[in-house]
Parts: C-alpha cells; structure tokens; sequence
C-alpha cells in the first residue's frame, strides 16, 4: 500500500478538476449546451474507454466475467452521481467557478466521505485516526456555510439582489443546483465501496489483465458511461430547443478548448480513481481520496475564480469569508487524510 502516492494523485487529480471549466470562458460565442455536450461525451466515454483500455487490455472479458449485475448498478451509480455534475453545470453558468466549486464540494465531500465509513465501517469512526476524519468533516460543513454566507454578500455588493432584476433569484438558484449536484455527486465515492465495485474490480484483475491499480479504471468506465446519459440527453434538448446547433457552422476553435476540458476532466477523474484503490489509500481509499481530492478541487478552482475577476466587486468582507472557507476546507482535508494514515 502506498498511501503517500495515494495522497499525491488525489490533490493533484482535485487541482487540475478545479480548472476544467475555465476554458468555457472562451468559447463566448456557443451557449452552455454547445459545449456541454461533445464536452460530456469525451471525457465520460471516448477518454474513459480508452484509459480502461490502455490498464485491462482484455476489457470485455472483464467485464462478460463480472456479475452482469454489477455493471448494471455502476451504470446506474453514473446515471444518479452524475446528474449532480448536470445540476454543477447548470450553475456554473449562474453563479461562476469559484462559489460554484465551493458549494459543490462542501456538499459533495460530507456525503461521500460520511456516507462510506457510516455504511461500510462505522468501527472506525471512534477509532483515534477516524476522530481526526470525523473532525475533517466538521469543518467541511462548517466550510460550506461560510462559503454559502460569502456568496449571498457577493450578490449584494454587486446589487444582484436589486427588485428591478430578478438576479438575486438566479444566484440563490445557481447555489442551490450546486449543493444538490454536490449531494448527488457524493454518491460516486459511496458507489466505489459497495460489492459491485468489488466484482468488477476483481474481474479486471483476473481476466482483464489489470493490476491492482489500474482495475479502479475499469470500475469508473460503467459509472462515467452512466454519468454521460443525463448530461448528454438535456444538453441534446436544449440544443434543439433553443436552436443553438447551428453555432456549430462558426467559431472551430472551440473544439480544441472542449477537448482541454475533456482531458483535463478525464485525467483529474483517473487521478482520483487510481488513488482510491485499496493498493493506494486502503480501505477506505474511496472516501478518503474523494477528501484529498476536494481540497486540491477547492484551492485550484478558486484560484482560478479569482483570477479571472469572478469575485471583482464582491466586496471585501466576501472575500475574505471566501478564502476563509477555502482554508476551512484546506484544513478539512488535512484532518481527514491524516486520519487515515494513521488508521493504515
């Protein structure tokens, strides 16, 4: 077991998924579902495949010798989890990257570290390292609450709570989406320590021609397939509703900034899964690394919200509270992975 390259993949997978979506500042001239589609079928099917591929030369039988079941429920854990990305998406639009990451990881992060230990080993909670995780998600709670306070003071000071507009109500929108796709997005790590994950991963080793490691990938590829269904249906609709499809005709640059966004999506998902296996971070690899894996998240992406003048004219009340957040969730994950490694 090697927790420390365990630990290592987990924030660095977490600080380039902080910066996926940036790039989607740059395609202006496309609408939100001219990007989200293509974007969603790259990075949760082509690139997915093609990482399961290079890890279990012999993916089919993997996964024709793994209970059919399992891959049925990890199709379905993809279809839940990633209906949480949808809802992550959609705010993105309402409210920016960085109070949209903030929220979602706040959220994301208690389900799916919590959620794992109370079902799978609620032994080790009162366990001395597990005391270190509980206090870990604490103070991710506490993180979410501030970082909720930060935002509602960024729609004031930028007169978004104004009765002559209806952004105020946008914004509270917009936060709202993000909690929810945070719960929901929880619900990958939670999927990760469940027997189906087990079956699949076994299968890949022994069939597959995976190692320990690389069977984490073939365990994803079932949920991220899942996960593209919600996110490519509604972007397909909106396309056709709104008639967007035809921006396709202009502006092909912007299929270089989707396929950024896909391989650093994609990238930053294998960062994380690899780190979760039991070879890396032990038995609780799946909740743990989803923490370390938020803390690199929430560092980078509110980097790069300030850094593209996202919180210009909050205020500085909001921004401090904001960096307070960030730094609460810092710490957050601090707690949570050093209570793992002295748990292992």
């Amino acid at each position: 077991m090697n927790v420390i390259l365990g630990a290592f993949l987990a924030v660095i997978g977490g600080a380039v998924n902080g910066m996926f979506a940036l790039p989607m500042k740059l395609a202006k001239k496309w609408s939100w579902e001219n990007v989200w589609l293509p974007f969603s079928a790259l990075a949760l099917v082509i690139f997915p495949y093609l990482v399961a591929t290079m890890g279990a030369p012999r993916l089919a039988a993997a996964y024709s010798n793994a209970e059919p079941s399992s891959v049925l429920t990890g199709v379905i854990m993809g279809i839940c989890a990633y209906a949480g990305s949808l809802l992550f998406g959609i705010s993105l639009g309402l409210i920016g990257n960085s109070l949209a990451f903030s929220l979602l990881v706040g959220s994301m992060s208690a389900v799916g570290v919590l959620g794992p230990m109370l079902l799978f080993h609620p032994e080790k909670l009162v366990t001395p390292g597990g005391r270190w995780i509980d206090l870990g998600i604490l103070l991710m709670f506490a993180a979410l609450v501030v970082c909720a306070r930060a935002g509602n003071l960024m729609g004031k000071a930028k007169g978004v709570d104004s009765p002559q507009t209806n952004r105020g109500s946008v914004v509270v929108k917009g936060m709202l989406l993000a909690i929810a796709g945070g719960v929901l997005s929880g619900f990958l790590p939670m999927g990760l320590s469940m027997h189906w994950a087990d079956n699949i991963r076994a299968s890949a080793q022994l069939f597959g021609g995976a190692n320990q490691i690389t069977a984490q990938n073939v365990v994803l590829l079932p949920v991220l397939v899942g996960g593209a269904l919600p996110n490519c249906l509604y972007a397909a609709w909106l396309l056709f509703k709104n008639k967007t499809h035809q921006a396709y005709r202009e502006s092909a640059e912007y299929w270089l900034i989707i396929l950024l966004m896909a391989v650093m999506y994609t990238g930053s998902t294998v960062m994380w899964g690899m780190s979760s296996s039991p070879a890396m971070l032990g038995t609780l690899g799946p909740s743990v690394g989803w923490a370390l894996f938020i803390g690199g998240l929430v560092v980078s992406s509110n980097l790069g919200g300030f850094a593209t003048g996202e919180w210009k004219g909050a205020g500085t009340k909001a921004l401090r509270l904001m960096v307070c957040g960030v730094l609460i969730m810092v710490v957050a994950a601090t707690c949570i992975g050093y209570g793992n490694y002295r748990l292992n």
